[in-house]
């Protein structure tokens, strides 16, 4: 793979230059993995070409529908926003295009450089440790670029105009992402003390909050071709109660329902596709 040059120091320039609310989810993801990641055996590594490697069931509707969505991508330019530990990097690395994975957190990267090793794709799959706001390879570089629950994390109208600088005229973005699209005063109140105490946030970092009606404008004027496609409604309740794997799955048979015949519903969806074309 010829890797795309970028800005001297950014491949592990692990704090140099975060703002705050970066240092924070470094901080919080760095920890995670060196307490439960960075023991995994070299066998708890592997990656599938043929299987897409789910975080957990909650992703596995929407997840599959955006990989669909971005088409096929042996020998494409992909880049994957927030990449974690790099599972669906190498998942698409395996599956022949040419990855790059960027993740603010240092600790995830080695990780994911070591799980591209194992899985024999670390020709094809490159990774730093960079925040989506500070990539500086050329504009275009990208025929497609995806992101799996990272732009909650991020200060949109920093991010988006970048990301869209870096997909190439008619490349395609997508991206799953939570969401709350009410408005401001009904978002304020959930935040408030004691709703927080009756009905927990369920949040890796404290910084991150789902994606509001003021973040999909901004989405919207960055890429004016963008379509939302709207995923779990009763499976909201997933946030506040955990569900065996029969009842998760009635409802959200229900939920495909729901959201295909009763469009006026579709705004209250947990997790919203977002698909973008430069």
């Amino acid at each position: 793979m010829t890797r795309v040059e970028h800005a001297p120091g950014h491949a592990h320039d692990h704090g140099a230059g975060l703002t705050e609310r970066q240092r924070i989810e470094a901080q919080v993801y760095d920890e995670r993995v060196r307490a439960s990641m960075a023991a995994l055996t070299d066998d708890e590594l592997r990656v599938d070409a043929a299987a897409i490697p789910f975080p957990n069931r909650e992703h596995e509707e929407f997840l599959t529908f955006a990989l669909g969505r971005l088409g096929e991508v042996a020998g494409a330019r992909v880049l994957e926003v927030g990449c974690g530990a790099g599972a669906l990097s190498v998942h698409l690395a395996l599956r022949g295009a040419r990855v790059t994975g960027i993740d603010v957190s240092a600790e995830n990267v080695a990780l994911a450089e070591r799980r591209a090793r194992v899985n024999g794709v670390g020709d094809r799959a490159d990774f730093r440790a960079v925040p989506i706001e500070d990539v500086r390879d050329p504009d275009g570089t990208y025929d497609a670029i995806i992101g799996n629950q990272v732009l909650h994390h991020f200060e949109l109208d920093v991010a988006m105009p970048n990301i869209r600088r870096l997909l190439r005229p008619g490349g395609k973005a997508v991206f799953c992402e939570p969401v709350l699209l009410l408005p401001d005063a009904v978002r304020q109140l959930r935040d408030t003390p004691f709703v927080k105490r009756a009905l927990p946030k369920r949040v890796d970092t404290p910084t991150e909050r789902s994606v509001s009606l003021g973040d999909v404008g901004i989405i919207r004027r960055t890429f004016p071709a963008v379509r939302l496609h709207p995923f779990h409604l009763l499976l909201r309740v997933q946030n506040f109660v955990e569900l065996g794997d029969a009842a998760f799955e009635r409802l959200a048979a229900v939920d495909r329902a729901i959201l295909r015949w009763t469009p006026p519903l579709r705004r209250l969806s947990r997790f919203v596709v977002f698909e973008a074309s430069a």
